[in-house]
């Protein structure tokens, strides 16, 4: 089993949109591996906020309601705390890469992250950010489990196969 998560901004009308197929290109969304809001972009919510993550975690959780409608089979669609995005995107360029070295300390990572690659990650999730404070909608997670599903780089704006 796996997690596809696609974080994006749109507005309320464009967040309906994509319940079915989820986000196509035009809203420019960031697709990372297994990245979900609650446990691990929480722990990024507190390396923002504190420097550090502490011990014990402050328990911040960046995902906040669901907006899709669903039942609790998914997919999601969960918008993010408004608190959370307005602080990513208040981030300056100068905090990038230690606050990436404070988030790849997180135990929920899959194995051990390289730190440039963290640092870009936090990089494109702030540049989601200010677009969704721009659309008043927000920033969204499209969220969906997978059992037989393969994401090897589908088409765009198409969603992985079914293998």
């Amino acid at each position: 089993m796996g997690i596809l998560a696609d974080y994006f901004a749109a507005t309320p009308g464009q967040a309906l949109t994509t319940v079915d197929a989820g986000p196509g290109d035009e809203l420019r969304p960031l697709r990372p591996k297994f990245l979900e809001p609650f446990v691990l972009v929480g722990a990024l919510w507190e390396v923002m906020r504190h420097g550090h993550l502490g011990s014990p975690r402050t328990g911040l959780h960046a995902g906040g309601e669901r907006v899709d409608g669903n039942d609790d089979e998914g997919p999601y669609l969960i918008r993010l705390v408004s608190e959370f995005v307005t602080e990513l995107a208040a981030l300056p360029d100068d905090r990038i890469d230690a606050v990436a070295a404070g988030w790849a300390t997180a135990e929920e990572w899959m194995g051990e992250p390289e730190l440039e690659i963290v640092a870009q990650l936090v990089g494109e999730l702030r540049r989601v950010a200010p677009s969704g404070d721009r659309r008043r909608g927000g920033v969204l997670l499209d969220l969906r489990l997978t059992g037989g599903w393969v994401r090897a780089h589908p088409p765009a704006g198409r969603r992985p196969r079914r293998r």
